[in-house]
Protein backbone atom coordinates (compact mmCIF):
# COMPACT_ATOMS: atom_id res chain seq x y z
CA UNK A 1 0.00 0.00 0.00
CA UNK A 2 1.23 3.65 -0.90
CA UNK A 3 1.33 6.45 1.08
CA UNK A 4 -0.39 9.70 -1.25
CA UNK A 5 0.74 13.13 -0.47
CA UNK A 6 -2.14 15.07 -3.13
CA UNK A 7 -2.07 19.27 -2.88
CA UNK A 8 -5.17 20.05 -4.83
CA UNK A 9 -6.27 23.65 -6.05
CA UNK A 10 -8.71 25.23 -9.24
CA UNK A 11 -7.88 26.27 -12.40
CA UNK A 12 -9.96 29.37 -11.88
CA UNK A 13 -7.93 30.71 -8.78
CA UNK A 14 -4.41 30.13 -10.51
CA UNK A 15 -3.81 26.74 -8.55
CA UNK A 16 -2.95 23.67 -9.32
CA UNK A 17 -2.91 19.71 -8.49
CA UNK A 18 -0.11 17.55 -7.96
CA UNK A 19 -0.35 13.62 -6.61
CA UNK A 20 2.61 11.67 -5.29
CA UNK A 21 2.03 7.98 -4.13
CA UNK A 22 5.20 6.60 -2.69
CA UNK A 23 5.15 3.37 -0.53
CA UNK A 24 5.83 3.03 2.89
CA UNK A 25 8.64 1.46 2.88
CA UNK A 26 10.31 3.77 0.38
CA UNK A 27 9.49 6.64 2.62
CA UNK A 28 10.87 5.10 5.77
CA UNK A 29 13.95 4.41 3.93
CA UNK A 30 14.45 8.25 2.42
CA UNK A 31 13.63 9.71 5.75
CA UNK A 32 16.79 7.05 7.53
CA UNK A 33 19.28 8.09 4.85
CA UNK A 34 18.40 11.97 5.32
CA UNK A 35 18.50 11.67 9.19
CA UNK A 36 21.85 9.77 8.64
CA UNK A 37 23.01 12.22 6.41
CA UNK A 38 22.50 15.12 8.60
CA UNK A 39 23.85 13.41 11.47
CA UNK A 40 26.98 12.47 9.80
CA UNK A 41 27.74 15.89 8.92
CA UNK A 42 27.43 16.86 12.55
CA UNK A 43 29.67 14.18 13.94
CA UNK A 44 32.38 14.86 11.05
CA UNK A 45 32.52 18.61 11.60
CA UNK A 46 34.44 20.01 14.35
CA UNK A 47 33.90 22.46 17.16
CA UNK A 48 34.95 25.77 15.87
CA UNK A 49 37.46 27.38 18.62
CA UNK A 50 38.94 30.74 18.74
CA UNK A 51 41.72 30.03 17.23
CA UNK A 52 39.66 28.27 14.07
CA UNK A 53 38.16 32.05 13.75
CA UNK A 54 41.37 33.79 13.37
CA UNK A 55 42.05 35.15 16.78
CA UNK A 56 45.11 35.48 18.03
CA UNK A 57 47.37 37.62 20.63
CA UNK A 58 50.45 39.00 19.44
CA UNK A 59 53.04 39.58 22.41
CA UNK A 60 50.24 38.72 25.16
CA UNK A 61 51.32 39.75 28.76
CA UNK A 62 50.01 38.97 32.17
CA UNK A 63 46.84 41.92 31.85
CA UNK A 64 46.39 42.76 28.15
CA UNK A 65 48.01 41.52 24.57
CA UNK A 66 49.98 44.28 22.33
CA UNK A 67 47.30 43.34 19.59
CA UNK A 68 44.94 40.92 18.82
CA UNK A 69 44.55 39.60 15.21
CA UNK A 70 40.56 39.09 14.40
CA UNK A 71 40.11 38.10 11.33
CA UNK A 72 41.49 40.63 8.90
CA UNK A 73 41.66 43.08 11.41
CA UNK A 74 44.26 44.28 13.60
CA UNK A 75 43.60 45.60 16.97
CA UNK A 76 46.49 47.25 18.88
CA UNK A 77 46.50 48.48 22.57
CA UNK A 78 47.33 51.88 23.36
CA UNK A 79 50.77 53.02 23.80
CA UNK A 80 52.66 55.57 25.33
CA UNK A 81 56.08 57.22 25.34
CA UNK A 82 57.75 55.57 28.15
CA UNK A 83 60.87 53.78 28.87
CA UNK A 84 61.50 52.22 32.08
CA UNK A 85 58.13 53.33 33.58
CA UNK A 86 59.15 56.63 33.20
CA UNK A 87 57.59 59.31 30.63
CA UNK A 88 60.67 60.16 27.74
CA UNK A 89 61.56 64.23 27.67
CA UNK A 90 61.22 66.33 25.12
CA UNK A 91 57.45 67.20 25.21
CA UNK A 92 54.41 66.12 23.26
CA UNK A 93 56.53 65.88 19.88
CA UNK A 94 59.01 63.66 21.32
CA UNK A 95 56.56 61.50 22.89
CA UNK A 96 54.04 61.79 19.72
CA UNK A 97 57.41 60.10 17.44
CA UNK A 98 58.34 57.05 19.90
CA UNK A 99 54.36 56.03 20.52
CA UNK A 100 54.49 56.29 16.59
CA UNK A 101 57.08 54.53 16.20
CA UNK A 102 56.31 52.15 18.39
CA UNK A 103 52.58 51.15 17.12
CA UNK A 104 54.69 51.11 13.60
CA UNK A 105 56.94 48.38 15.18
CA UNK A 106 53.74 46.71 16.99
CA UNK A 107 52.19 46.68 13.13
CA UNK A 108 55.24 44.78 11.72
CA UNK A 109 54.94 42.14 13.76
CA UNK A 110 51.28 41.40 12.05
CA UNK A 111 53.25 41.80 8.50
CA UNK A 112 51.13 45.16 8.53
CA UNK A 113 52.06 49.55 7.63
CA UNK A 114 50.50 52.66 8.95
CA UNK A 115 48.77 52.83 5.42
CA UNK A 116 46.92 49.82 7.30
CA UNK A 117 45.27 51.52 9.76
CA UNK A 118 41.91 51.83 9.31
CA UNK A 119 41.02 53.70 13.03
CA UNK A 120 43.11 55.70 15.56
CA UNK A 121 41.86 57.00 19.05
CA UNK A 122 44.66 60.02 20.78
CA UNK A 123 44.00 60.27 24.11
CA UNK A 124 45.39 63.81 24.79
CA UNK A 125 46.55 65.15 28.66
CA UNK A 126 46.07 68.53 27.21
CA UNK A 127 44.48 69.51 23.83
CA UNK A 128 46.69 72.41 23.41
CA UNK A 129 48.72 69.86 22.32
CA UNK A 130 46.30 69.06 19.52
CA UNK A 131 48.40 71.10 16.76
CA UNK A 132 51.76 69.75 17.89
CA UNK A 133 50.93 66.11 18.20
CA UNK A 134 49.39 66.58 14.50
CA UNK A 135 52.16 67.93 13.10
CA UNK A 136 54.57 64.34 13.96
CA UNK A 137 50.91 62.08 13.53
CA UNK A 138 50.34 63.17 10.24
CA UNK A 139 53.86 62.19 9.16
CA UNK A 140 53.36 58.36 9.37
CA UNK A 141 51.28 58.16 6.87
CA UNK A 142 51.68 58.44 3.13
CA UNK A 143 47.92 57.76 1.99
CA UNK A 144 45.02 59.20 3.30
CA UNK A 145 44.79 58.91 7.50
CA UNK A 146 42.90 56.59 8.76
CA UNK A 147 39.43 57.87 10.91
CA UNK A 148 40.51 59.48 14.07
CA UNK A 149 38.93 60.53 17.43
CA UNK A 150 40.79 62.37 19.57
CA UNK A 151 39.70 62.87 23.23
CA UNK A 152 41.51 65.23 26.39
CA UNK A 153 42.03 62.27 29.39
CA UNK A 154 44.29 61.55 31.96
CA UNK A 155 46.74 59.11 30.72
CA UNK A 156 48.81 56.38 32.49
CA UNK A 157 52.06 57.50 34.36
CA UNK A 158 51.02 61.35 33.46
CA UNK A 159 51.88 61.09 29.66
CA UNK A 160 51.41 63.88 27.15
CA UNK A 161 49.98 61.12 24.51
CA UNK A 162 48.28 57.63 24.24
CA UNK A 163 47.02 56.30 20.92
CA UNK A 164 45.59 53.15 19.72
CA UNK A 165 45.16 51.78 16.71
CA UNK A 166 42.92 49.48 14.10
CA UNK A 167 44.03 47.67 10.99
CA UNK A 168 42.76 46.06 8.39
CA UNK A 169 44.52 43.26 6.85
CA UNK A 170 42.11 43.35 3.57
CA UNK A 171 43.44 40.40 1.99
CA UNK A 172 46.87 40.53 2.56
Amino acid sequence: MGSTIRIRGSRKEESFELNIVISRWLFAGLTALLVAAVSLGYAVMPAQSQDDRGRKAVNPGANYSEAIEAGDFVFLSGKIAAVRGRIIPGGIEAETKMVMDNLQSALAKSDLTMDDVVKATVFLNDLDDFGAMNEVYRSYYTGDPPARSTIQSGVVLNAGIEIDLIAYRGGK
